[in-house]
């Protein structure tokens, strides 16, 4: 691929506060956790993702994986809703290092 044909990428900006977003942009915020415990000695995860602006949470769950991995699932999940409904920007608030220093 030459330099026309590659997809820019853009590293992510830290986004304000919520509470300070301007009330038209918030519905493009999205909060995210995860957690991972175990069972009868498996590893099961879950993680969520929260629209505060629309009251609605999306939630997926599985076996044999770390907190990353379910703190990466909960990020897929907010990125896949951006991508979804085709938002101009997403606002991702999330308490995971990992995360948050990946983008």
């Amino acid at each position: 691929m030459d330099e026309e044909e590659q997809e820019q990428v853009t590293r992510a900006e830290e986004a304000p506060p919520y509470n300070q977003l301007p009330a038209e942009e918030t519905c493009y915020a999205l909060f995210t956790d995860s957690s991972c415990r175990i069972v009868e000695m498996n590893r099961k995860w879950k993680a969520a993702v929260w629209s505060p602006t629309r009251q609605v949470a999306q939630a997926t769950e599985g076996e044999g994986g770390s907190s990353q991995l379910a703190e990466l699932k909960a990020f897929q999940l907010a990125l896949d809703i951006a991508e979804r409904e085709k938002w101009p920007k997403l606002y991702l608030y999330t308490d995971s290092w990992m995360v948050a220093n990946a983008l």
